[in-house]
């Protein structure tokens, strides 16, 4: 009888928590989901005016990178070097109000009121790394 009794309290925990998360999850995903891709399109949409295909030669779609924020994840695009972009200096945002927040060999930061834009030097590839997220 108490076998009986230990089984069914097991079996309906079990069940509960299983529910639990099943709830938890699909009301995160139906939730959240839309604002993280609304974010997503927002960050492609600005990587794209501010490095546009005529004035810089993409190396490759735009990609999640690496850097996270607490909303949102950076976007990147790889460049490759050309005659008109030959040094990491000649890598900068076209259009907007950047500021110039940090400064390295291989690395260059530059922000404005509503992005950051790290570029960075991708020896692998002989290009360059352009990552634009959102300031926090």
């Amino acid at each position: 009888m108490k076998f009986k009794t230990i089984y069914s309290v097991v079996w309906y925990i079990f069940i509960s928590c299983f529910f639990v998360w099943l709830i938890s999850g699909l009301g995160y995903r139906l939730l959240f989901n839309d604002k993280v891709e609304q974010s997503r399109v927002e960050l492609t949409q600005a990587l794209n005016a501010y490095f546009p295909r005529e004035q810089y030669l993409n190396a490759s779609e735009v990609y999640e990178s690496n850097r996270r924020t607490l909303f949102s994840k950076g976007i990147a695009r790889n460049i490759r070097k050309d005659s008109s972009n030959k040094d990491i200096e000649s890598i900068k945002p076209i259009s907007g109000n950047w500021e110039l927040i940090d400064q390295a060999k291989t690395r260059y930061v530059y922000k404005n009121e509503s992005y950051r834009v790290y570029v960075l030097e991708d020896p692998m590839n002989d290009g360059y790394i352009v990552v634009l997220a959102r300031n926090n």
